[in-house]
């Protein structure tokens, strides 16, 4: 499926400092960039990253002179989604898991999996299958954790979104991937454009490895898995931010868009996410 992205980013500096951005979709066998174009004005050098084992592309830019600066970044996008039965993802052991994906079972900065044990054993010990406590673990958070725009800020942990019942998307997959891994399911965050998210912005989601794949999951339910073109992979948000600045940065305006360019595209419902799942990588 193609994918039209457009985000716009407008940043004011007060002092020279060096930011990195992240919002340049990835590429791979699932997910090409057809065209791109990344503009900042003012013009100035930048250095564009791709990270060797995440796959995550960056642009390191730094500003010199104070004032406001301009990022428009658009391009067209292909995906092509793994839709898998259940029957197509077998339960695994830890003992199978390779270091990467062992990795991902440990706390991270925004998901203290290791506070969660007692609350996720009692909530999804007795569940199942590790594909079934995932689907439950999305059912309960969408369930009980309100999504409410700006309820939360760069600090907001998985433990102050069990106390405070609400959040935004970040706070939703960091609860995710917290409760996953207190499972001894590996999980890892997950950002993107997602098709007619509303409200528009750049989305969060996790994913779990389950049956040999990464397979995505959005407990918010404000996308469809099958369009979301990926961006970014990391523990948690810390490693995956749009904006990481070395300095004083503020952002003024953001804009962002997605649209599939299929017509008769439609979102999958939640009947037909309970029998088949979505696998980006």
């Amino acid at each position: 499926m193609k994918f039209k992205i457009l985000s716009e980013l407008d940043y004011t500096v007060t002092l020279p400092v060096t930011f990195l951005l992240n919002i340049r979709p990835q590429t791979g066998p699932q997910q090409t960039v057809l065209e791109e174009k990344f503009t900042l004005m003012p013009e100035m050098p930048h250095v564009a990253h791709t990270d060797a084992v995440t796959g995550n592309r960056f642009d390191q830019i730094t500003a010199q002179i104070p004032g406001v600066y301009h990022i428009r970044y658009e391009a067209t996008v292909e995906t092509q989604v793994l839709k898998l039965t259940d029957q197509e993802l077998p339960e695994m052991d830890v003992s199978d898991f390779k270091l990467d994906v062992l990795s991902c079972l440990y706390p991270s900065r925004y998901c203290q999996s290791d506070r969660l044990g007692n609350l996720a054993m009692k909530l999804f010990g007795e569940t199942g299958s590790p594909l079934k406590q995932a689907r439950a673990i999305v059912e309960w958070i969408s369930t009980h954790i309100d999504y409410v725009s700006g309820s939360s800020t760069s600090t907001t942990s998985v433990v102050d979104s069990l106390v405070e019942r609400q959040g935004v998307c970040r706070d939703f997959a960091h609860l995710g991937i917290a409760l996953c891994r207190a499972l001894n399911i590996p999980a890892r965050y997950f950002t993107g454009y997602a098709h007619d998210l509303n409200p528009p912005d750049f989305h969060a989601c996790f994913e779990t490895w389950i049956g040999g794949h990464w397979l995505l999951w959005d407990a918010t339910g404000l996308s469809s898995p099958d369009s979301v073109v990926h961006i970014g992979t990391g523990r948690d948000a810390a490693d995956v931010s749009v904006c990481t600045s070395f300095g004083s940065l503020r952002l003024d305006r953001q804009s962002v868009v997605c649209k599939a360019l299929s017509p008769d595209y439609r979102k999958l419902t939640q009947e037909e996410l309970q029998s088949i799942c979505i696998a980006h990588a």
